[in-house]
C-alpha cells in the first residue's frame, strides 16, 4: 500500500480538486437525486477557498496523485440564544476520496487531519452534515467518535 500524504492544497491543486468534487458530486446525485445535481464546480469558489484564512483543503496524496481532500472551516460561535452554551467550533465540510483509494484508512486520516486542523485552533468541536443514505461515510464518522447530535428532518410537499 502507498503512503498517504495529507497537506495543504495550494493553488496548482485546483484541477484535482475538481476531478474529485466530480465524483463526490456523481454519488451526491446517486444518493438524493432530488436534490442533487452534477453541475461543474466553479474553479473561482475552490481557489477562494484555498486562500481563505479560515479554511483549508487538506489534500491526500499517494505517489504525488490526489486520492481524497477534506475542506474544514473556522465555524464561528455557537448561535447567540439565552439557551445555547457558547462554542467556537469548526465544520468538515466536505469529503473525498475517490474509489479505487477507499478501505485503505485514507478517510479517517483526513478527518484525524480535520480534527488537528481545528484544535490547533483552539476550536471546541468539529461539525458536519451526512446525508442519512450515506451508510459507509456515516461508519467512517462514527468510528472517528462523530455523534448524531441534531437530526434534519424533510416533508416534501
Amino acid at each position: 500500500m502507498a503512503k498517504t500524504v495529507i497537506r495543504p492544497a495550494t493553488e496548482a491543486d485546483v484541477p484535482a480538486l475538481l476531478v474529485l468534487y466530480r465524483e463526490l458530486d456523481s454519488a451526491l446525485v446517486a444518493l438524493q437525486p432530488e436534490f442533487f445535481c452534477e453541475a461543474p464546480r466553479e474553479e473561482a469558489e475552490v481557489r477562494r477557498a484555498i486562500l481563505a484564512k479560515d479554511a483549508d483543503f487538506l489534500l491526500a496524496e499517494q505517489d504525488g496523485a490526489a486520492v481524497g481532500f477534506a475542506l474544514v472551516s473556522y465555524a464561528g460561535w455557537t448561535p447567540e440564544f439565552s439557551c445555547v452554551l457558547p462554542h467556537r467550533y469548526a465544520r468538515l465540510d466536505d469529503l473525498i476520496v475517490s474509489k479505487p483509494h477507499r478501505a485503505q484508512g485514507i478517510g479517517g486520516e483526513l478527518v484525524a487531519a480535520a480534527k488537528r486542523w481545528a484544535r490547533s485552533r483552539r476550536l471546541e468541536y468539529l461539525e458536519l452534515n451526512v446525508l442519512a443514505q450515506n451508510t459507509d461515510a456515516v461508519r467512517l464518522y462514527e468510528a472517528q467518535d462523530f455523534v448524531e447530535a441534531t437530526k434534519v428532518m424533510r416533508c416534501m410537499l
